[in-house]
């Protein structure tokens, strides 16, 4: 007994899909397109109307769709993967698809005078750590802000140097050179707005620094004109007036201010509402219209290439007939007479001849004539004029006797 309860103890136990939940999908049946770039798949097949009626619509969709969605997984899962922590990472290769883009692409903003430098020298930017050791305070500081270490504002004694004068204070040498940094940094960043506006326009720099843009510079050897020094006091009151926090909307009007003067330049962007998917489907449909439209010599439109193939054999067979009656009135010959107990017919004439017949008997017989002919007359426009010279005559045999 003991065997025996081992024995069974060491079975496996098998376990099934549906023990576990896992209901395993139907393969599609459709022909699919991937862009695994961009994890999507496509059936560009016709659909069946009578499948996705409305009736059980939404249950067919569902079935599509989980079927496309199990055949893009197992795309994934057939991607080169390498083993990470928490799972394996696959590299998905690069978009087959190319989607459209609603906005224009931005332009690169210039180069300052440091950056090309350094790109023409090789200079890399090394990121430094944000804590720095205070041989001073024997402490971890910040590199810059407040408390930051080695700062000049905080030093209690400063060592006296062979070159010093007499009776200068070191502190404020400190300051000083301090202030001329600030100035030498700021004069630098207004070169490099200046710069920026000439090659990006005014777009390319922020609305705060192009009026430190347009400033004229101190010390200029040229003075000012006075209708630039209108504009720039314009300039300056503008961008004053939208400084607030309300961009000059909810602002008192000074006087003489026109309405709608503080009004910023540009649209302003307005961003979709994120709980309703109508906007974003309607932009996504006129963006989808626009190109359709712009490629429309490339998209055949089947139902209106057969209409117009079914209207151009509509128009030849109007010429043919149109052609093949002047033929009938010209060409129809011998097949007149026919009249009375005695009718005759005999046809002359170049082509088709001339087609003419009395009725014989005591009553003048009909004439049935054909006239001249072009050239004979082959096929239906033979047959035509056969037919419509036999009419005429029969006309004829109609008369009285």
């Amino acid at each position: 007994m003991a065997a025996e309860q081992g024995d069974v103890d060491a079975a496996p136990v098998k376990v099934t899909a549906e023990q576990l939940g896992i209901v395993q999908g139907s393969d599609y049946s459709g022909q699919l397109e991937f862009d695994v770039g961009n994890l999507s798949a496509y059936d560009p097949s016709p659909i069946n109307q009578a499948e996705y009626a409305p009736l059980h619509r939404d249950a067919k969709c569902l079935e599509v769709a989980t079927a496309m969605t199990q055949e893009l997984v197992a795309q994934l899962f057939s991607l080169p993967s390498e083993a990470v922590q928490g799972g394996r990472l696959a590299q998905l290769p690069q978009p087959s698809t190319l989607l459209p883009r609603e906005k224009p692409i931005p332009k690169p903003k210039p180069l300052t005078k440091w950056q090309k430098f350094a790109q023409e020298k090789g200079i890399r930017k090394r990121k430094r750590s944000k804590l720095v050791y205070d041989d001073e305070a024997k402490e971890w500081r910040r590199r810059h802000g407040y408390k930051r270490a080695n700062d000049d504002s905080e030093v209690p004694v400063i060592e006296a140097k062979a070159g010093d004068k007499p009776g200068e204070d070191p502190f404020s040498l400190l300051k000083q050179e301090k202030k001329e940094r600030l100035r030498k940094q700021n004069k630098q960043q207004l070169a490099n707005v200046k710069h920026a506006m000439k090659t990006g326009g005014a777009e390319a720099v922020p609305a705060t620094l192009r009026l430190a843009a347009t400033l004229p510079d101190k010390g200029r050897a040229k003075p000012t004109k006075r209708r630039e020094l209108r504009d720039e006091i314009k300039t300056a009151s503008w961008l004053s007036g939208v400084s607030t926090a309300s961009m000059g909307k909810f602002d008192k009007r000074l006087a003489g201010e026109k309405e709608g003067e503080r009004k910023l330049p540009g649209k302003r962007r307005k961003f979709l509402p994120v709980t309703d998917a109508a906007a974003e489907r309607a932009l996504l449909s006129k963006t989808a219209d626009r190109l359709l439209r712009e490629k429309s010599d490339d998209v055949l439109d089947i139902n209106k290439a057969i209409g117009k193939f079914e209207a151009e054999a509509r128009q030849a067979r109007h010429v043919a007939k149109r052609s093949g009656g002047s033929d009938d009135e010209d060409g129809g010959g011998g097949g007149g007479g026919g009249g009375g107990r005695r009718g005759g017919g005999r046809g002359r004439g170049r082509g088709g001849g001339r087609g003419g017949g009395r009725g014989g008997g005591r009553g003048g017989g009909g004439r049935g004539g054909g006239g001249k002919g072009a050239a004979g007359g082959k096929g239906m426009k033979a047959m035509g004029g056969v037919r419509k010279g036999g009419n005429r005559g029969g006309k004829g045999g109609k008369a009285k006797r």
